[in-house]
This record gives structure tokens, sequence and C-alpha cells, in this order.
């Protein structure tokens, strides 16, 4: 006999009393929990009501035969992964093929082998165990991505504010529930400084790399220069990324004359508009690689006016798809820009928006960031 712990509930739907009395007698004496019903209106109400590990159903029942049940059965979500065995008389094949069309997922044909049927009985029931673990650590698992996904809201929060008359917003959107895009913006020392990077992966483990990102940002010193903050992130970030991962980032400091400095290691080029056109910044250095080695970075420049509006985003954006597996691509992503910059609303929103209906039924795969300052 089974112990209490590896009962399973087994539910028989017979109409003939004889016929499910020999079942429950044989599966109790195997350690099985048996349940029982003569109709499908039965069957449904302990299936209600009632935690079932499989169900061992008869064909030819009044009112409602078991192939009906069944396809009823598996339209409902609690139901769709159920085990169910069609127990009867029907000549094998022709019954074999009905029972896999009608969703069950064995047949054993009347008068059966009582080995034969407690050996598929348990077969169905390993299978369904292992289904339940996977749908138990599936529901842990969303339930920690969400507890992170709170704490990453507080690393990356989106942020809208005005410094000088000019309008700084960031916009986050992960692809699971957490990701591995950062974004962010701030003042210092009289100066708006603006970053955004990307780790390469999603969930976790490039939500970390992105938060120990912002640590490494914490520990600049507001005496440093633009070159000096962006050794110090790649010197401290090589030291604990792994080696098949990289970050790619942009790191901006825009002075009050709206001098804008940067370094771009990798990343998409940043996007001005400007006297009503748009342009791609210039100026290429290395990524952030989990790998020791030296970097030059190249200082970029570029004055802006007041009425120009400086834009950057993730390759979340550019490597956007549509059904027809078309990319948005960076040239895409400089007209979708370009259009929102000209329309004077809200540029992130409407930038995302137009992304959206570029994808139409596709979700995006990918993380996505974006930064707008707008002089």
């Amino acid at each position: 006999m089974a112990n209490e712990e590896s009962i399973h509930n087994i539910l028989i739907v017979d109409d003939v009393p004889e016929n499910v009395e020999l079942l429950k007698y044989l599966l109790q004496q195997e350690g099985f929990k048996t349940y029982t019903a003569f109709s499908a209106e039965e069957a449904r109400l302990v299936l209600l009501n009632t935690a079932i590990d499989t169900l061992l159903l008869d064909v030819n029942m009044p009112v409602q035969d078991g192939f009906s049940f069944c396809r009823e059965l598996r339209t409902m979500d609690q139901f769709k992964l159920l085990p169910i065995l069609f127990i009867t008389s029907i000549e094998r094949e022709v019954g074999f093929q009905e029972a896999m069309k009608n969703g069950g997922d064995d047949f054993i044909n009347k008068p059966f082998n009582k080995r034969e049927l407690v050996a598929k009985i348990h077969s169905v029931i390993r299978l369904k165990d292992l289904q339940d673990e996977l749908y138990r650590q599936k529901s842990k698992y969303e339930k920690e991505l969400q507890t992170a996904r709170r704490v990453q809201d507080q690393l990356i929060p989106e942020k809208s504010f005005i410094w000088n008359g000019i309008k700084a917003q960031t916009l986050f959107h992960p692809y699971l529930q957490i990701g591995g895009d950062f974004v962010d913006s701030w003042i210092e020392e009289k100066k708006l400084h603006i970053v955004i990077a990307d780790c390469s992966g999603h969930g976790p483990s490039a939500a970390l790399i992105g938060a120990m990102f912002k640590m490494q940002l914490f520990n600049l010193v507001s005496t440093m220069d633009l070159r000096e903050r962006v050794a110090h992130l790649r010197k401290n970030m090589e030291l604990v990324l792994p080696e098949d991962y990289a970050i790619t980032f942009c790191y901006a400091i825009l002075d009050q004359d709206l001098k804008l400095s940067y370094i771009n290691g990798g990343h998409p080029a940043p996007l001005v508009y400007m006297d009503g056109e748009t342009k791609f910044l210039k100026g290429m250095s290395p990524m952030i690689m989990g790998i020791n080695f030296a970097a030059t970075d190249e200082i970029q420049t570029v004055q802006l006016k007041t009425g120009s509006l400086f834009f950057m985003y993730t390759d979340g954006a550019s490597e956007a798809m549509n059904p027809n597996s078309d990319y948005i691509t960076e040239e895409g992503m400089k007209e979708i820009f370009h259009e929102s910059a000209k329309s004077g609303n809200d540029i992130l929103q409407s930038v995302q928006n137009k992304i959206l209906d570029f994808c139409g039924s596709s979700t995006p795969s990918d993380d996505m960031a974006m930064v707008c300052i707008q002089l």
C-alpha cells in the first residue's frame, strides 16, 4: 500500500456499476484513492470540487458520451493537462484513433489487463507530477520576478523633470518582467548628465548587471570629467562582467551653454532634431566587455540650440520586428523620432506608440529604454 504522501486520486466514470466497482477494487489495492461517477454530469461535479490526478472514462454512456465529455474538458484551462484514459470495448485500432482525436491520453480495451491498466495509470501520473512541479516552479519564479521588477523599478525609475527650461524624460520597458537595459538622467555640478546602457541577454542575470552598472554610477566622483567617468565604469564593470556578456552605453553631459559632450561605447547612434532636421551623432568607442583591454574613448561634442531635441534608445527599439520579420532598423528609428519631434507631443510616448504600431500583432522581443532631452 502506498504511503499517504504518494496517494493519487483517480476518478472512474462508467454507467455500468459492476465496471465501476471492479475498477475501484483493483485501484484501491494499488494504493490509489478512487472517486466514482456514472455519467458525465456526475463526473463534472467531482472534477470541479476535487483534485483528480487521472480520469478513467468510458465511451458509451447515456446523455453525453465519453468522447464528447473529453472534448469539453479540454476546452477548460484547469483540465487541459488532466490525464484521461479511455476504457471501452470499441475495436482497438478505431478506438485508439478516436481517443487521441478527442483529447485522450491513452486507450485501454475491455476486458483489460490489470497490469497494463496500472502501468498506464502510473505512466500518465508521473507525467502529471512533473507538469505540476514545473507549474509550481514557474509560479514561484514568476512571483520572484514580480518582486525583482518592483526592486528594479526603484533602481531605474522613469523620470520627467525640468532643468533650466530643459525637459528631461526617460522610459524603461523590459521585455520580461525585468531586463538588462539602463537609462537615467540627473543634475550634477550645474550640468545635465544622460546615461543609457544595454547589457546583452535578458532576465535576472542581465538585470543584476544593470544594477551593478548603476552602482558604479553612484561611485563616480563629482570632480571627474567625462573621460574619467567612462574609464571608471569600464574598469569596474570589466571586473564583474562574465566573458560572454557585453554592455553598450552612451554617456552624455549637457552644460548650461547647451554644449553636449558624449562618449558612445558601441551603442546605437544618438539622434538630434535641430532646425527641422534629424541627424545621427557621429563617433564610436568600444563597448564594455568581460575582458581587460586598453580601450580608447573618443569624446564627441555638438552645439545644440534652444528648440532642439536629443534622443537615445537601446537596440530593443531598432530591432523590433513586424509580422513580416522586418526590423525597424536605426534608419527607421530616425524616421520615427523625426515624426514624433515634428508633432510636438510627448516624444517618448509617441515614439513608443509608433514602435508598437510597426510591430502590429508581434510582441517586441527585447528590452527597450529611451531618453529624450527637449531644449
